[in-house]
């Protein structure tokens, strides 16, 4: 798949670790927009908001959610702002309910 991504070259970024106020760990990661599947890139359309990509929070208790879009300094922000995000970002139902939405 072809890109005008400016970012498509930029090395993928390690995933970051947090945890929040609740003790739970939160794993965050960067999906890209040039990353995706074909048949999910033509789902999502070329205004969709989620075309520029989005971070992926992972709970250690099996909560995801995703914010999209995101500032790309993302990996440098405290986890303090991390966790703001993360409160902010959308709930990601389980893969055959999101499929339904998506």
């Amino acid at each position: 798949m072809t890109s005008n991504d400016p970012d498509q070259d930029r090395p993928a970024t390690e995933p970051r670790v947090f945890v929040d106020a609740e003790e739970t760990r939160w794993e965050v990661r960067e999906v890209r927009s040039h990353e995706l599947p074909e048949r999910l890139a033509k789902l999502l359309g070329d205004k969709d908001r989620r075309r520029s990509g989005w971070l992926v929070f992972e709970s250690s208790t099996g909560e995801k959610r995703r914010l999209s879009p995101f500032p790309p300094d993302w990996t440098t922000v405290t986890a303090f702002e991390l966790e703001r995000w993360c409160m902010r970002a959308v709930r990601v139902p389980p893969a055959p309910s999101r499929r339904r939405e998506d």
